[in-house]
């Protein structure tokens, strides 16, 4: 299983799952996700956001391979992003990816210090900080952000995102309603393209408003077939 594919696949769009529009808290949940090439399985992907009663969040996304993929790789990927919630807005305060593998494992760990405005990285060799704007989000929590932006308007958003070592600017842009079918039932979704820094789009989502905007679909376009994420189930906690 390539890390950078799944990690791709879902930073898309595994915060997307957890929120409801401003009027609406947050809800705890477990979602599964099927990942798939060309109708081929090759992943499944649990995730949960979990809350506490002083306003903080936690979400934890674990990925492994499956099928015959399986056979040959026991690759596990971890995503997690921890921070708060206040006055509806989405603070990061710790991010960690981990892709346990037995050739080149890979952990990237990064702290937000929101008085000095800095995002800190102290993973191994790798030792530097980056200055920050306010309301800058990780590749986790700028999906709750979105989801809090989808109860207005509906028209583009936009959020900074401290991505790689670099402040980047996530734009997702609304293409209309289209059905959608997954494991989980039939949905009448919202389909979302997503733009990093202006570049070509090469990934696509769909939300469905009745289940609190909830992904139910998630592609990442290629030369080839496109790398499809599906909702398998959800439960609300």
């Amino acid at each position: 299983m390539n890390g950078r594919t799944v990690r791709w696949l879902l930073l898309v769009g595994w915060l997307l799952a957890s929120t409801a529009v401003h009027t609406a808290p947050l809800q705890p949940f477990t979602a599964v996700y099927d990942l798939n090439r060309g109708g081929i399985p090759f992943g499944r992907v649990t995730i949960e956001l979990n809350l506490s009663g002083d306003g903080g969040y936690r979400y934890q996304a674990r990925t492994v391979p499956v099928g015959l993929i399986a056979v040959f790789r026991d690759d596990e990927i971890i995503e997690r992003s921890e921070g708060r919630i206040e006055q509806a807005q989405i603070i990061p305060d710790r991010y960690l990816y981990h892709h346990k593998r037995e050739k080149k494992p890979r952990r990237i760990a990064l702290r937000f210090d929101w008085e000095q405005q800095l995002v800190i990285n102290n993973t191994g060799d790798s030792n530097w900080s980056m200055p920050i704007p306010p309301h800058t989000q990780d590749k986790f929590s700028q999906q709750l952000a979105l989801m809090h932006a989808l109860s207005g308007s509906g028209e583009t958003q936009h959020f900074e995102v401290a991505d790689g070592g670099k402040l980047k600017t996530y734009r997702f842009i609304p293409r209309g309603e289209e059905p959608v079918e997954t494991a989980a039932g039939r949905f009448t979704a919202l389909r979302l393209e997503r733009r990093k820094n202006e570049r070509e789009s090469r990934a696509s989502l769909w939300v469905a408003p009745e289940l609190n905007y909830l992904p139910v679909r998630i592609e990442r376009h290629g030369k080839d077939e496109p790398y499809v994420m599906l909702l398998k189930s959800i439960h609300w906690d």
